[in-house]
């Protein structure tokens, strides 16, 4: 079973690639510290903060170590970590290095995410003057025995305040993420999280299967032995595509919902394999043809002055079968005469015989053509990984 997962890789690099200069880009940044550390997380992150001052100011060097270029920025992400563990005037700062290296396109959706715990009605305030437009709570359930379960900090009352204090701090685009197959999470537990969650009135909702990495404390714990099965989680998926359908939730991607106009602008740059920059430890990017990454390590990060020269080769990207991997994701699924024009080498021959394999799992319902594209069903959605390891 797919574990469902969000964005393709947390995304940095060298400047001066080659680029089309008519392609707006989006900007990631990588903050690597949070608050605390979750059972079940092995994104790169770390508790203690005394490396703050210095993460900053490699971070401002190799932001502009773009400038001068004149690329345009119309998205622009900070994840992590918990980017709200930093002071709206530290995130100022980053934003003024993108201003001063990057030409920052008006009506752009500038994404924070952020831990209920972390912010107050005074820091949601500050933010949202900066110019962040959408926030992204990392809310995982309704049920407070599951978020203890889980490592969160929050309850849910204090996610649901969260919520209240981001509407009237003028949040207009809020995006809540919630978590399946977590231990002790029940069909009726399930049913309870999505009420409550649907009582706050998302615009936007990324649901994530749990899958339990190796090297956390929960595989060191053996947590699946409270967790629902992989039947009953699959199951729980399934629940919650009917419940966010029947709520008017558009199920635009593998594990995102979305009101009509709210799809997240950036995270699409990943399905679409458009160029987005990353800066920061451990963050990817997909820029000038090339995909490359900070390797995850603060004090090196740091060290080397925003990793310019610490910078790690990734390959190409922009290829025929990356471009079917990763749009597959969407619901809109992929037009092969479309991937053609962009790669020549996505032969007549080529999409025939992709278009070959996948013709039985059209027939047994895992994937479907529509309006001249192929595209995996939700039925399909639960083994995706399997699926495109076949048909790819």
């Amino acid at each position: 079973m797919t574990n469902l997962s969000g964005t393709p890789g947390k995304t940095a690099g060298p400047a001066a690639q080659p680029r089309r200069t008519d392609d707006p880009v989006g900007i990631y940044i990588h903050v690597p510290f949070c608050a605390s550390k979750c059972g079940y997380c092995d994104f790169y992150s770390r508790v203690r903060q005394d490396q703050k001052a210095g993460y900053l100011a490699a971070l401002g060097e190799e932001i502009r170590s773009y400038k001068g270029q004149g690329i345009p920025v119309d998205t622009i992400f900070f994840g992590g970590g918990t980017p709200s563990v930093l002071s709206p005037d530290e995130i100022g700062g980053i934003l003024a290095a993108l201003r001063e290296s990057f030409t920052l396109l008006p009506e752009g959706e500038w994404t924070m995410e952020a831990n209920p715990e972390t912010v107050s009605p005074g820091y949601l305030q500050a933010v949202r003057a900066l110019g962040i437009n959408r926030l992204s709570y990392g809310v995982q359930s309704g049920v407070d025995r599951e978020l203890r379960a889980l490592g969160r900090r929050h309850t849910f009352a204090r996610a649901a305040e969260a919520v209240k204090e981001a509407r009237e701090a003028g949040f207009k685009n809020l995006s809540l993420d919630l978590m399946l197959g977590i231990p002790y999470q029940t069909a009726d537990s399930l049913r309870e999280t999505l009420e409550k969650i649907l009582a706050l009135h998302p615009d936007h909702l990324s649901c994530y299967l749990l899958k339990i990495e190796p090297g956390t404390p929960f595989a060191r714990r053996h947590a699946e032995t409270d967790c629902p099965s992989d039947d009953e989680a699959a199951d729980f998926y399934l629940t919650v595509c009917e419940t966010l359908r029947a709520a008017g939730f558009t199920h635009y991607e593998i594990s995102n919902f979305a009101r009509p106009g709210y799809e997240s602008r950036h995270n699409r740059k990943y399905w679409r394999d458009t160029p987005y920059i990353g800066f920061g430890p451990a963050a990817h990017s997909c820029f000038g043809g090339k995909r490359f990454y900070n390797p995850a390590d603060l004090a090196l990060y740091i060290e080397k002055g925003g990793a310019v020269s610490a910078v790690e080769d990734d390959g190409s990207c922009g290829g025929y079968t990356e471009r079917l991997m990763l749009g597959l994701r969407l619901a809109e699924g992929v037009s092969l005469s479309e991937i053609a024009a962009l790669d020549p080498a996505f032969t007549p021959e080529e999409q025939a015989a992709f278009a070959a394999r996948c013709a039985p799992y059209i027939r047994a319902g895992l994937m479907e053509r529509k309006d001249g594209r192929i595209a995996i069903t939700e039925k399909g959605m639960l083994v995706s990984n399997g699926l495109l390891a076949e048909i790819l």
